[in-house]
């Protein structure tokens, strides 16, 4: 079938301990995980990062020396594995099968989730190994760190949660003991509610990064823009910044646009 990465490398700061080993319901979080994602993958690793210590006598990925943070184990992962890689967070208690059935059924060598305010779930995607790998060794000889550059690299299926029923609380990160609490996330803004596959020609990222065309990052935010992929064109307005102190103020403003609501009412 395929193989299911969950990424349980954070420290966990805000939470007071480590997450991923938090028990809600009588399961540990990453349990959680693992069981929503055994409806499309026969194995499943763990990614500990710094916590292996945690994770002794379990399958894990280790980190690239190649990248920090997340995208050290997807360089793992996808030059390891030739079958499909889905890949998810240990916080995310309330995802369900249905996240990662919607992630199998798209085509595209990624495909992640969207908000309805424009915001992609960078760290829920699933990839396709061959065509990834060229990708992450572009981003490892230009020394960029961002997991999002690879949607911006390669042909991309962005998923509209709200085409496909998918609760947004289903993607919420616990980062708080406080967030425990959340039965509910409210987006307001509605600007992606259809699928959009993305590709091109030549990526926009590696003109700009090979020739210095910043022609092309402009266009490939105007083109994020209409799309309503609003947490992408807030990292290329973020890459635009140097040109003009107008496109941090306009990166800023996206990130803000796509912050997720919550509300609480559960009792744990």
């Amino acid at each position: 079938m395929a193989v299911l990465v969950i990424f349980a490398g954070g420290l966990s700061r805000r939470f007071g301990r480590d997450k991923c080993t938090y028990s809600l319901g009588g399961k540990r979080f990453i349990d959680r995980v693992a069981e929503a994602g055994r409806a499309v993958a026969d194995r499943v690793y763990v990614a500990p990062g710094p916590n292996a210590d945690l994770y002794k006598g379990v399958d894990v990925v280790e980190d690239s020396p190649r990248f920090s943070g997340p995208l050290a184990a997807v360089d793992t992962a996808l030059h390891h594995f030739d079958e499909e890689v889905f890949f998810a967070p240990c916080d995310v208690p309330f995802i369900t099968p249905a996240v990662f059935k919607g992630l199998a059924e798209a085509g595209g060598v990624f495909s992640t989730w969207v908000f309805p305010n424009g915001r992609v779930e960078s760290t829920v995607f699933k990839a396709s190994p061959r065509e990834a790998r060229r990708a992450l060794d572009f981003l490892a000889a230009h020394k960029r760190r961002r997991l999002d550059d690879l949607f911006r690299l390669s042909p991309t299926v962005f998923l509209s949660v709200v085409k496909h029923g998918v609760d947004p609380l289903w993607l919420y990160n616990v980062n708080t003991p406080e967030d425990l609490a959340v039965d509910r996330v409210e987006i307001r803004l509605q600007v992606f509610v259809e699928d959009v596959e993305l590709r091109w020609d030549t990526p926009p990222l590696a003109k700009w990064l090979e020739e210095g065309d910043v022609e092309a990052l402009k266009r490939e935010l105007i083109r994020y823009v209409e799309l309503g992929l609003f947490s992408m064109a807030a990292h290329v307005a973020k890459d635009l910044a140097p040109v003009s102190p107008a496109y941090k103020v306009l990166s800023d403003v996206l990130y803000e646009a796509v912050e997720i609501e919550k509300g609480a009412t559960r009792v744990n």
